[in-house]
């Protein structure tokens, strides 16, 4: 595993004889490998975190300065440890941390040293110079020597050795697997959603609130106000906190008393009151608000009062694509245009933009929504042209839009409140 150029593989390859299987998830260091003609039994381009193999496909399992990229080094010990056969040795070369005197040398070394070192070189390995030693130092802050071990053992591995060299910069590990590890084993489960907490207490409410899509709807109706000539921020207030209990309380409750797709373990009781009770707020908000901005807001209270028990009762329109899109992003965003005397045209098109959005929104988040909830598995592989393999898994699948959703609510949402505060400050 991280076989990197094959610079391990070809000393296992001469010093026992033995074929040799390389895998990486970077293509360059893959292409280098495969100039080593005749090293390798494969080449497998995968991630240690979810490996393309059987359980016990391996008489031994070798990997070098892996754990310091990996998400979770507990889990990827546990595959690792999946693919090898019960007596098969696993062993490993990491960095380590000096202790003693022997640290500040070190600490010389990696900071001064190894920076220096590779300015001679080039900009390139200078870089990597003063990237090594804080990511070294900072891992062992994450997961010192005695988890590790633990994350060994956890894995059904057994007679743990740990060789500590070059006065505590390098630490070679072996192991020895006992039984068997399934992939069934796994307890990183994906969870309903990436802002969902573990269910139990207080953080089903806070699941309950989706506050990532929660504060994208708000941003919308911010966006419909901030094309206002000059916004009452009263009006603005009222306004985001009636959007905030009608869909974030409200419709939301409600939707997870269909089939409980966020697995809180809240009561219906409580769903179907809470989602009562934030409706009702959201309405009296409305009505309260006629005064300021006029008859013709009630039209908005009305069709947001509908909107939310459509959703509710799981009405085909809304739960469409461009239901959502019109519901959740143009809604807000034309409510709050009228509330605040915004010009038709602006109006008109800060909607159809919010609308875009929502729509956007909708299109990166279904697939990540039918894995996380609903897949029993997920398996593939992509071919490339060069040979080497790629493994699909439920999270490979989902990383790409989940990411764009994790970067785009946070835009959304600062750039509604700078457009706005502009029209304030």
């Amino acid at each position: 595993m991280a076989t990197g150029t094959g610079l391990v593989a070809r000393a296992l390859r001469e010093r026992y004889a033995c074929r040799v299987v390389g895998l990486d998830q970077s293509p360059d260091m893959l292409a280098a490998a495969r100039d080593r003609d005749g090293l390798f039994a494969g080449l497998v381009r995968a991630r240690a975190e979810r490996l393309p193999f059987r359980d016990g496909s391996f008489d031994h399992v070798t990997f070098t300065y892996l754990l310091r990229y990996v998400d979770d080094p507990a889990a990827t010990l546990r595959e690792l440890a999946r693919v090898l056969r019960p007596g098969g040795r696993l062993a490993t070369l990491e960095f380590g941390v000096p202790q003693g005197p022997a640290y500040s040398l070190w600490w010389l070394y990696t900071r001064v040293g190894l920076p220096l070192a590779g300015w001679v070189v080039s900009s390139r390995w200078r870089a990597v110079g003063a990237f090594l030693g804080p990511s070294i130092e900072a891992f062992y802050r994450r997961h010192p020597q005695e988890h590790i071990n633990g994350y060994w053992r956890d894995a059904g591995l057994t007679a743990i050795r740990v060789r500590r060299m070059s006065l505590g910069g390098g630490t070679v590990m072996s192991a020895t697997r006992t039984s068997f590890v399934s992939r069934s084993m796994d307890r990183s489960p994906l969870g309903a959603a990436f802002y969902a907490l573990r269910p139990g207490g207080w953080r089903d409410y806070w699941t309950l609130l989706h506050p990532p899509y929660t504060l994208w709807l708000l941003s919308n109706a911010l966006l419909g106000a901030a094309v206002a000539p000059a916004p009452d921020p009263r009006i603005v207030a009222g306004g985001v906190v009636a959007f905030g209990l009608a869909v974030g309380v409200a419709a939301h409750s409600f939707d997870e008393l269909h089939g409980r797709p966020l697995s809180t373990r809240i009561p219906s009781r409580v769903l179907a009151v809470l989602g009562g009770l934030a409706l009702a707020g959201a309405i009296a908000l409305g009505i309260a608000a006629l005064p300021l901005v006029g008859a013709g807001l009630l039209a908005f209270v009305v069709v947001g009062a509908v909107l939310v028990i459509g959703y509710a009762f799981e009405a085909p329109f809304i739960h469409s694509d461009l239901g959502f899109a019109l519901a959740w992003g143009a809604f807000p965003a034309l409510t709050l245009a009228y509330a605040t005397g915004a010009g038709v045209l602006p109006a008109a098109a800060v909607a159809a933009g919010a609308a875009f959005l929502s729509l956007a929104q909708r299109r990166l988040s279904t697939r990540v929504r039918g894995i996380r909830r609903k897949a029993t598995s997920v398996t593939g592989e992509i071919r490339y042209r060069d040979g080497s393999r790629e493994t699909i898994d439920a999270r490979s699948l989902i990383a790409a839009p989940e990411a764009g959703l994790r970067l785009l609510w946070p835009a959304i949402v600062l750039l509604a409140v700078g457009v706005l505060l502009s029209r304030w400050l």
